[in-house]
């Protein structure tokens, strides 16, 4: 009778173990999935950040975008694949953030305010704006959607506003 009775609460013992792991499994699993989700919406957008602006600090790359926004027809093949690439390269960090957003993972204002306080840089300006156009229907429809509803406050010389804007300060210092 002893032995049935202890091979009962054995057993209960065990199954509220295995009950008590698979909660600290679930709570641990969570865990993880929240320090990934800050990871991702961190990191992804930086490293794009990262890597568009150290193109820019080549000397040879920052000609070709100033080339590409003050003469664009006077690009070549290999500035212009040049000049498309970081066009390109900022409009995926876009989508990034916008996608991040879309999984959960990022605020709806944060992928937005990104765009608005770069869209003037980054497609203001008419060869941007080409890319842009002949690009769109890569990108996700809310996406495009987005980016099109503040095109219209954008003009094509967005990016040497952005720039004037931006010496007149360190000018008035």
């Amino acid at each position: 009778m002893n032995s049935d009775r202890l091979h009962r609460q054995l057993t209960l013992a065990a199954n509220i173990g295995v009950l008590l792991g698979i909660m600290f499994l679930a709570i641990e699993i969570r865990q993880n999935s929240h320090h990934l989700a800050l990871q991702l919406e961190f990191a992804v957008p930086t490293q794009k950040i990262f890597e568009i602006n150290r193109d820019l600090m080549d000397p040879t790359i920052a000609k070709i975008l100033a080339k590409s926004i003050q003469s664009p027809a006077e690009l070549t093949f290999e500035e212009g694949l040049v000049a498309a690439s970081f066009v390109l390269n900022a409009l995926n960090e876009w989508e990034d953030r916008y996608l991040l957003h879309k999984s959960g993972m990022d605020g709806v204002v944060d992928w937005k305010r990104h765009i608005q306080e770069n869209i003037d840089w980054t497609l203001g300006n008419r060869f941007a704006l080409t890319v842009y156009n002949m690009n769109r229907e890569a990108f996700e429809v809310e996406f495009v959607d987005y980016v099109d509803s503040l095109l219209g406050e954008v003009s094509e010389d967005g990016t040497y506003l952005w720039w004037t804007k931006t010496r007149t300060r360190f000018l008035e210092e």
